[in-house]
């Protein structure tokens, strides 16, 4: 894990020893929540094995906007950072265990270590830009679009969620995602 933690932040590579102590590791079985929507978020997960999902409640509707695997880092990083509700829960749709940052922990690594802004800066922007990128293709593809989207770009997603929460993600019922499916 340290490698991904190198890869993100170089700029802590070599405090790495003293600062692995401070990352804990949980499991969460599948179906099990790690945020709630509403809820503010105090800490930064990096999931080691397993998948996780964020996603929304609209009115009883459930929305999934985004899914995460391996080597990936996920919070509501809004809520986290600026202190405020969470505008979606996160959900463990495989048995997974996480590397946990606690908020407390962050802020003390900012502190101690402020060269690595820098890359919390970036870290931050690459998740705006992939949240535009879905943003827009939720908007200006029609759905079979997207489904060749994530076929081409993310195949793990059809590998390995199950196929409402695709159905959701995609923006349809899981009927117009079997139909699409059965054209492919």
């Amino acid at each position: 894990m340290s490698e991904y933690l190198k890869n993100k932040f170089p700029e802590i590579e070599e405090h790495w020893g003293e600062l692995h102590s401070l990352f804990i590791s949980e499991k969460f079985q599948k179906g099990s929540t790690l945020l709630d929507e509403e809820d503010t978020a105090t800490e930064i997960y990096i999931i080691t094995n397993g998948a996780l999902r964020l996603w929304h409640n609209d009115d009883g509707k459930d929305i999934t906007l985004q899914f995460f695997f391996e080597n990936q880092m996920v919070s509501s990083f809004e809520s986290f950072y600026l202190g405020q509700p969470s505008g979606f829960s996160i959900e463990a749709i495989e048995d997974t265990e996480v590397l946990k940052l606690s908020k407390k922990d962050f802020d003390a690594i900012k502190v101690k270590y402020p060269e690595i802004e820098s890359s919390i800066t970036r870290f931050i922007c690459e998740r705006f830009i992939e949240y535009r990128n879905i943003f827009f293709s939720q908007i200006q593809h029609s759905p079979e679009q997207r489904y060749q989207e994530l076929l081409s770009n993310d195949p793990i997603v059809l590998k390995r969620v199950p196929l409402h929460f695709v159905a959701s993600f995609l923006g349809i019922t899981p009927v117009s995602l079997s139909r699409i499916r059965n054209r492919n």
